[in-house]
C-alpha cells in the first residue's frame, strides 16, 4: 500500500484510497501490480515470514521479480503447473537466479521457526526455493495473476496456472 501511495509515513491517503476503492477491480489490481513492479523498496525475500534476514547484504528484488515473471510467463495459458516441479526446474537450470557468482554464504538468513542459519547451497530449497513458492502463492495470487490448487490432503498449494482474470500477464 505504501508502494502504491495509498499510505505515506503510516498515514492513510484518503483521496487515493477512495479512488482505489471506487475503481473497477481490474483497474485497482492493475494499479497495485504496477506499483509492485516499479518498486525498488518492496523486497519479497525480506518479507517472507518464515525467514529472518540479518546484516548489511543486499539483493536485487526487481531483477529477481522480472526473472521469475519471465519464467512464469512461459507457462502455457490455462495449464496447471506443479509448483514443486517449477521450483525443481529453476534449481536445476537457474539455481543462482538471485545470487550473483553463486554467493550462498554472505547472506545472513535464519529460519524464523528455530533461528537456524541457512547458509550454503544446501539450504537452497529453504531460501531460494521458498522464495519462488512465496512469490507465486502469495504475491502473484494476491495480485490476481495466478490461480492456485491444493491437492487432496495437502495443506498448501501444489499447483498453479496463470489467472484467467482479464489483467494478467499481457498488462505486466
Amino acid at each position: 500500500l505504501t508502494t502504491a501511495k495509498l499510505i505515506k509515513k503510516n498515514i492513510i491517503q484518503a483521496e487515493a484510497v477512495k479512488a482505489f476503492l471506487e475503481a473497477p477491480r481490474k483497474d485497482a489490481l492493475k494499479m497495485l501490480q504496477d506499483a509492485w513492479m516499479e518498486s525498488t523498496s518492496f523486497n519479497e525475500l525480506k518479507l517472507m515470514p518464515s525467514l529472518i534476514c540479518e546484516g548489511e547484504w543486499t539483493n536485487q528484488p526487481q531483477e529477481t521479480r522480472e526473472f521469475l515473471l519471465n519464467l512464469i510467463d512461459a507457462v502455457p495459458e490455462g495449464k496447471w503447473w506443479s509448483l514443486n516441479s517449477f521450483v525443481r526446474d529453476i534449481k536445476q537450470k537457474y539455481a543462482d537466479f538471485q545470487r550473483p557468482a553463486s554467493d550462498y554464504d554472505s547472506w545472513f538468513i535464519k529460519r524464523a521457526s528455530d533461528g537456524q542459519y541457512l547458509r550454503g547451497f544446501s539450504y537452497w530449497d529453504q531460501v531460494d526455493g521458498a522464495l519462488i513458492k512465496y512469490f507465486i502463492t502469495n504475491i502473484l495470487y494476491w495480485l490476481g495473476q495466478v490461480d492456485l490448487s491444493i491437492a487432496e490432503g495437502a495443506t498448501e498449494p501444489t499447483s498453479f496456472r496463470l489467472s484467467s482474470f482479464e489483467n494478467k500477464k499481457e498488462e505486466r
